[in-house]
């Protein structure tokens, strides 16, 4: 199962088991700055998207990726 696939279904889920979703999200642990060779990939994969929402959602991954996500 793809990410696009994970979160299609998350957005499908009854308002509550959303909001459970997220609590569990909020637990994993805050991932700190990304290798240059991950950021070089990351972008390489937000250049080559599929589509402007999944380029917009790498681009947010690719910043936090370098400046940290704290």
């Amino acid at each position: 199962m793809t990410a696009a696939q994970i979160i299609h279904e998350i957005e499908c889920l009854p308002p509550a088991e959303q909001e459970e979703v997220i609590r569990f999200t909020r637990r994993l642990p805050v991932r700190q700055t990304l290798s240059g060779p991950e950021l070089s990939a990351l972008a390489e994969r937000m250049v080559n998207a599929p589509d402007p929402v999944t380029a917009k959602r790498l681009k947010q991954e690719l910043v936090n990726g370098f400046f940290g996500d704290s």
